[in-house]
């Protein structure tokens, strides 16, 4: 992908791979891939070069997409057919692999085959609650996990509340940090990396933590660069529900039928109950030939 600052992000995160999979028997991963699926395809490289110069671990991964237009799309030709995206085909057929049409929750981390647990959280939404928890899973574990947050939005009512407050006292980017800091140490996670960038215009912070003592250990993995001093303004916004317009598609077929058979127009909306807009455009899809 030509995006730098995409692809140094993915660069980190592999090289962050490749150091905590370092004297692995088993190792489990979690990703969202998108459309992009390089760092899926990095791991599995690791994987087959192990293997082949004899330090073989066991792999499963599981891949999590909540948009079905993106789920199906990575799907096409994985088994029949040309693939629209190759990295996603070759990823998908391997052993071990799960790919789910679902959005990211504890369950999946929980089914995990190893307790050494890769997990890259690349939400790039806000930073909701069920999000924010999922460090929680590192409990008993041995992981790295690295979160992707926006940090452009607004006071919405999907935001963590506690991540709100810190907010308002600073900016998001490093409220983001700060509290999940504060449920990292709990869990005795270390904070590896935290660091703002910006994205097709959008900026976001990546923020890892890890027990793992590779990790832990690697210090071109610690780059620091959150901005403290500035100070976000931030919009409350109406707990008031938004309801979105849901669009029917009616059945006009016995309208077409009415107005091919020259009843006036009256009857028609009468007849059926629809408007005058509506019978104007059957008439025009009449006229068309459709």
């Amino acid at each position: 992908m030509k995006n730098i600052v995409k692809n140094a992000t993915r660069h980190l995160v592999s090289k962050a791979y490749e150091t905590f999979a370092k004297g692995k028997k088993a190792i489990s991963v979690i990703s969202l891939p998108g459309d992009v699926w390089e760092l899926e395809n990095y791991v599995l490289s690791n994987r087959d070069f192990a293997y082949r110069f004899g330090t073989y671990y066991s792999l499963d991964m599981i891949l999590v997409e909540r948009d079905e237009v993106v789920y199906r799309r990575s799907l096409t030709g994985t088994h029949v057919g040309t693939p629209i995206n190759v990295n996603a085909a070759y990823t998908i057929n391997q052993y071990n692999v799960t790919y789910k049409n679902e959005v990211l929750n504890e369950s999946h981390v929980k089914s995990c085959k190893s307790d050494n647990i890769f997990a890259w959280f690349d939400f790039c939404g806000n930073p909701t609650t069920e999000n924010i928890n999922l460090i929680n899973t590192a409990t008993g574990k041995n992981v790295t996990y690295i979160f992707t947050f926006n940090t452009a939005w607004r006071m919405d009512t999907n935001v963590d509340p506690e991540l709100r407050h810190l907010a308002s006292l600073g900016n998001k980017a490093i409220a983001t940090q700060l509290h999940l800091n504060l449920l990292a140490e709990k869990l005795g996670l270390t904070l590896i990396w935290s660091f703002e960038y910006v994205a097709n215009y959008a900026p976001m912070i990546s923020v890892c933590f890890s027990n793992d003592v590779n990790v832990i250990a690697d210090k071109s993995l610690n780059i620091m660069s959150v901005n403290e001093s500035k100070k976000s303004k931030l919009t409350q916004r109406s707990n008031t529900p938004i309801t979105k317009t849901v669009t029917v598609k009616r059945d006009l077929s016995a309208v077409y039928v009415d107005v091919k058979a020259k009843m006036n127009d009256d009857s028609v909306c009468a007849k059926h109950n629809v408007s005058v807009n509506t019978l104007a455009a059957v008439k025009a899809w009449i006229t068309m030939g459709k």
